[in-house]
């Protein structure tokens, strides 16, 4: 399953910080109806270049899956930024 929210917390050099809980099944939903356009497109490809269009799909389908429980944090002289995939 795709991660559902992104947290990111951003503290800079004075102090102040900003904490930010983005919903990305909202992004998700969005999304959708693109993704569905695409699909016959990825299918004409996959077969033309001689690939399974279902394992092509399930390594993209992996591949957000794994994303799920990221920590990503960046430390600058200026701010500190810290993202987690939940």
């Amino acid at each position: 399953m795709p991660p559902l929210t992104l947290r990111i917390h951003v503290l800079d050099r004075y102090g102040r910080e900003l904490r930010l809980w983005i919903p990305l099944f909202l992004l998700w939903l969005l999304l959708l109806p693109f993704a569905l356009l695409i699909l016959p497109v990825l299918f004409v490809v996959c077969v033309v270049i001689d690939v399974d269009p279902f394992r092509g799909v399930a390594a993209v389908l992996g591949v957000l899956s794994s994303l799920r429980d990221s920590r990503i944090q960046v430390d600058a002289a200026e701010a500190s930024v810290f993202v987690h995939v939940i």
